[in-house]
Parts: structure tokens; sequence; C-alpha cells
């Protein structure tokens, strides 16, 4: 028998009066399931976004670095006096809105900080003693840091990637001696020769037959300790004779044994292997992948003249013309240059170069030329002026890393 309740007049079923209570509860249940989805919706919309802006930071930071390799490449690992911004590389805004700074570091101060770059460096770039934005004139480091930071469209997120980058190695072999001669040296003039850390001057694949009748070579005197390679080599006399830093060995009528001449080991090398034993590979592989400057030799005296190529690796290519290198100094002791010469040498003037000068053909000096570093010839060494070549292996050691600069193998990363 189905009984009725009243309720305030109304009558209603026991069993409607069951199912009201329920009914309450589901939609109650309904509503918490309908917030429990949207805030779910709302957080991964929240957690979608940011994934949006750190891919956008992200991509901007690369962008970064892709602008600092652009960047080196066109003028050198060099960096900007904190005085002087005008070359910074100042925050750029992509195509999306995205936007990143770029710093520069050298990252061998010393002592070494405990957290390099600094935490904040992306926030606040005035903390950055050893960073700065951007660079300037040949103050260069070995492997410098670049540190890109990049940030949202919105502005919101904040990502840092940190590289290191190396220039390409310009050198297989060090030489050890100041003249390397495949062909025969005959100068008429004089070839003064200075070797202060070894024993040895001149080496030459062909006959040694003449430096000419002021010309002479000069190793360390035994009695003074081997120097350290940073050094300086001290002034050579004026003739041939013992000082206290010098013994004069060779002169024009004496080949003292600091001259190794007619080796059948380097005369037998073909000009493609010498060069290789130099710089490692091909000279085609050289000038696309490391050397930094490539010019004509219808140019060369121009650009040498009008631009500073001091910590360069260039090539002066053209063998149907001799090169003839402009006056002056070409590179320093702490920036100096490797020079290849696709052709002949044919030198006038006075010209001073600190570095490697690597000839592919034959040198004929007719001015004043002084190299500190080493002079190597596929050909033959002669002339009417004066060639003067002091070793020095800092000046070379230095020449090792001029090349092309490249992300240096396992130094990315995404964090400070």
């Amino acid at each position: 028998m189905r009984r009725h309740l009243s309720f305030f007049g109304l009558e209603v079923s026991q069993r409607g009066a069951a199912a009201l209570p329920v009914g309450v509860l589901l939609l109650f249940i309904a509503a918490l399931v309908l917030i429990a989805v949207s805030r779910t919706t709302l957080m991964e919309q929240r957690i979608s976004g940011n994934e949006i802006r750190v891919r956008q930071a992200l991509q901007a930071a690369q962008a970064g670095v892709s602008h600092a390799m652009t960047y080196m490449k066109a003028g050198g690992i060099d960096r900007v006096s904190p005085t002087n911004q005008a070359d910074a590389i100042t925050a750029l805004t992509l195509p999306t809105g995205a936007s990143y700074q770029v710093y520069f570091c050298d990252p061998s101060p010393s002592p070494m900080p405990a957290i390099y770059p600094p935490v904040d460096a992306c926030e606040n770039s005035s903390s950055l003693s050893t960073c700065e934005s951007g660079f300037t004139t040949k103050a260069r480091f070995g492997i410098p840091l670049v540190l890109a930071c990049g940030r949202s469209d919105d502005g919101i997120a904040l990502q840092p990637v940190v590289v290191s980058f190396a220039r390409a190695s310009t050198l297989a072999e060090s030489p050890d001696n100041p003249v390397i001669g495949k062909g025969t040296i005959n100068v008429q003039g004089s070839a003064t020769v200075t070797n202060f850390f070894t024993n040895l001057t001149i080496w030459t694949g062909d006959p040694f037959v003449s430096i000419g009748n002021s010309g002479k070579t000069f190793v360390r005197n035994p009695n003074v300790p081997q120097p350290s390679m940073s050094d300086v080599p001290p002034p050579r006399p004026t003739s041939c004779t013992m000082s206290t830093n010098y013994v004069c060995l060779t002169d024009k009528t004496v080949e003292g044994p600091d001259v190794i001449d007619q080796d059948l080991t380097l005369k037998n090398l073909s000009d493609t292997d010498m060069f290789r034993n130099f710089f490692g590979t091909d000279i085609v592989s050289y000038r696309d992948a490391v050397a930094t400057r490539v010019i004509q030799s219808n140019e060369s005296v121009n650009v040498l003249e009008s631009e500073d190529v001091a910590g360069e690796a260039v090539v002066i290519r053209d063998a149907s013309r001799s090169v003839d290198l402009p006056g002056g100094v070409i590179g320093s002791r702490d920036n100096p240059v490797v020079l290849i010469i696709e052709g002949n040498w044919d030198q006038g003037g006075n010209t001073t170069v600190y570095g490697i000068v690597y000839v592919m053909g034959n040198t004929n000096v007719r001015g004043n030329v002084t190299v500190y570093g080493n002079v190597s010839v596929e050909g033959s060494i002669g002339g009417t002026g004066s060639l003067d070549v002091i070793y020095d292996p800092y000046a070379i050691e230095g020449s090792k890393r001029l090349g092309k600069p490249g992300v240096l193998s396992g130094s990315w990363r995404d964090w400070l």
C-alpha cells in the first residue's frame, strides 16, 4: 500500500521524498567534477603556455648563439671595452616577439669565480665583471664563453644558453727553428737568423749556399739556462761574436752545426705533404674551413694596409702573381698571424711580421724583412735584401688557434 506524506499542504509520495536528496547529491557531485575539470583544464592551459614561453625563450637564446657565431666569424673573437659600447650586441627582437641578449665572457680570470658566469647574469648585466655585451679591437680570449639570454614574447620566461667557442687549429706541428726551406738558400744580401730557444737555425732540403756577406746565425750561449716559452728573445750582437746571451755559429765563410742542409727527408717531401705536415690538411680545405681571411694577391697590399689582421689566419691566393706585403708591422707578439702565400713571395720595402709565414713558391727578399716566429718555404730562398728571422715560440704558440671560430664540443648547456 503506497503511503502519502503531506508537506505544507502538498501531498508527496514516499518514493519521491527519497529521490529528492539523491538528486541533490548527484548535482553536487556533478558540480564538483565540473569544477575539478575546469581547474585541471586551466592548469593544463597554464602549463602549455609556460612550455610555449620556455620554447620561445630557448629559441631566442639559440638565435643569440647563432648571432654570436656570425659576429665572431665576421670580426674575430674580441671583446668590447666597458667604456665603449658602440659595437655592443644590444637586446634584439625576433619576428615572434621574443628577444635575446648576448654576452661575451673571458673564462680565464684568476682566480676563477666559484660560479661562472654569475647566477644573476641574465637579469643584471652590470654584475658581469668578466662578461661584456659585445667586443672591440683585438683583445682576444683564448676560448671565449658566450652567454645568450633569451626571453619569450611576453617577457615572462627567461632562458640562458652558455657555450664555449674555439678557433680551428691553424697548425698541426709547431716548427722548432726559424727558417725551413725545401729548396736552396742563396741570399746575396744578408740573412740573419736567431734562435734563443734551440740550437737549430736553418733547415733545408737542397744545399745551403750563402746567407750573404753580412749574414750570420746566432744560438743561445750554452752558459744561459733554458728560457721559458714566454721569455722575450734578447737582442743579438751586431757582429758575429760571442756575447752574454748568444754564440755566432755561421757567417759568410763558416757553416756551423746549427745549419742542416741537403736533408733528404725534407727534400723528398712533395709540396702537398710539406703543407699537410705543417697545417694538418690540404690548402683547399684550409681555405674553406680554417682561414679567417682569403684575399687575392693583387688585393693583398690594400687589404693588409687598411685592415688589422692581427690574430688571423690569412691566405693570399693567385699563384700567377708574386706577393709583395705592405710595409709596416703585421700582427704582434700577443696577436700573431699565419700568412700563407699561394705563390712566390717577392718582398720589397720594410716589413715586420709576427707569427708564421708559409710560402708555397719561392722567396725573393729585396727590402728589409723581419719575422718574429718562423719562415717556411716550399721552394728556394734568395734575394739581395735583408732577411732577419728571430725564432719566437710564444708567437708561434699563439698562431696555433687563429682559425674560424666554432662551438666547442660538449660545452653547450642551458643552465647557469
